[in-house]
């Protein structure tokens, strides 16, 4: 999934976990931390807007993160 610029949402996470500051030794556990937020915002549809629910950008992500 990407959009017209050209970034996906796995490669926002990682860069979100990249930009708190996580190591190398601790940047997969970040990332999974982070997509696991990101599930878990996905999963209550009430309090998520529709264009959420299949994030298309980095700022969808990081409202999601």
């Amino acid at each position: 999934m990407s959009n017209a610029i050209g970034t996906s949402p796995s490669a926002m996470v990682t860069r979100i976990a990249d930009r708190e500051g996580a190591s190398s030794a601790t940047l997969l556990a970040k990332v999974a931390q982070l997509r696991g937020a990101m599930a878990t915002e996905q999963a209550q549809p009430e309090t998520t807007a529709k264009a959420l629910l299949q994030p298309t950008n980095g700022a969808e992500v990081d409202l999601l993160v």
